[in-house]
């Protein structure tokens, strides 16, 4: 009963339809499971990012806005003087534990195709950003990546096409496969995470991090290969074939998802743990920032997630190449 009647109420809340007695309700439930279950768990996975995408709104206003403790993200000086960020109940839940990212259309172009109800989403930036699919399953755009999909999957098959670089974090579902087109490759999954190159003049290459996917090609429907974990097959064109090894990408360790946590620590010691984690280069030309203090728990993130995370709560922007990644301070709002 409990349950239903705070679907009920969050519904309410995304449609705008709550009181301010309630929406106070909303943000006090939330905020009672900081220390236990995920509450959203009741919630549909488009209820889930609805209902995230209203909270961080919330938050983000607190942010650029951080003159009262009473905030739910404060930035505070110790007694040396060095600015300290800490992310605390609603915040922490979400940036952070939950690690939700904020999708920000402004970064990209979305355009509607002439196919009813298509869209193209052009990642035209430095930096990785993260799609939601309507299916619940995430799609992670390199730079000058491109994902063709549908608003909504209302067939039995989810289909998609892409160029580019994108990781894929696949929702199960038994009855409808995940289907990507990269070119004269097709991909099929039901629930797993994996990354497709398929640039133009480059080979197509399919790395697996969790689960496993099948692969066949466009012209030979009778030819298949399956790939499982740290393993990954290479579209050799001369032949019309695939080359199935042993991955030994460095750059696929930043999708694999760790655990760390910070209190009080610079953040220049906290790149070097994140190098070091994730086989990464991080640096900035910014003294200044290196010197901010976070108080922070990544739990279960992988490094696209926990940058995305050091955007919105330091205001920071990051150029990523490779394995080179420049982070500097975007704009200053205290």
């Amino acid at each position: 009963m409990e349950k239903d009647y705070f679907r009920n109420l969050i519904q309410k809340y995304l449609n705008g339809d709550c009181t301010p007695e309630e929406v106070s309700a909303v943000h006090e439930w939330y905020n009672s499971f900081e220390k236990d279950q995920n509450p959203i768990d009741i919630l549909s996975s488009v209820q889930q990012e609805q209902l995230k995408q209203r909270l961080l709104t919330s938050i983000r206003t607190n942010i650029i806005s951080i003159d009262t403790p009473s905030k739910q993200f404060t930035g505070r000086k110790n007694r040396s003087g060095v600015l300290i960020y800490s992310l605390s109940g609603i915040a922490a839940m979400l940036i952070l534990t939950i690690g939700f990212v904020f999708f920000n259309t402004n970064y990209l172009i979305n355009t509607k195709l002439p196919v009813a109800g298509s869209i193209l989403v052009v990642n035209k930036t430095k930096s990785i950003h993260r799609l939601l699919l309507s299916d619940g399953s995430i799609a992670w755009l390199n730079p000058n990546s491109k994902l063709k999909y549908p608003k909504m999957f209302t067939t039995g098959k989810r289909e998609i096409k892409m160029d580019g670089e994108i990781f894929f974090e696949v929702t199960p579902d038994a009855k409808r496969p995940f289907i990507i087109y990269s070119r004269n490759v097709i991909t099929r999954v039901w629930g797993t995470s994996f990354r497709i190159r398929a640039y133009q003049n480059l080979p197509v290459e399919v790395s697996v991090v969790t689960g496993k996917v099948s692969l066949r090609l466009q012209q030979k429907e009778d030819y298949e290969i399956m790939l499982l974990p740290n393993q990954k097959a290479t579209y050799l064109k001369n032949i019309n074939s695939l080359k199935t090894e042993e991955s030994v990408d460095s750059v696929m360790g930043m999708w694999q998802k760790a655990s760390m946590s910070f209190d009080n620590e610079p953040l220049e010691d906290v790149i070097k743990v994140l190098n070091n984690q994730f086989k990464v280069h991080i640096s900035s030309r910014d003294e200044k920032l290196l010197k901010y203090v976070l108080n922070a728990d990544f739990t279960g993130q992988n490094l696209p997630s926990i940058l995305e995370m050091l955007e919105k709560s330091l205001d920071v922007e990051y150029e990523m190449n490779n394995q080179e990644i420049l982070l500097n301070k975007k704009n200053t709002y205290y």
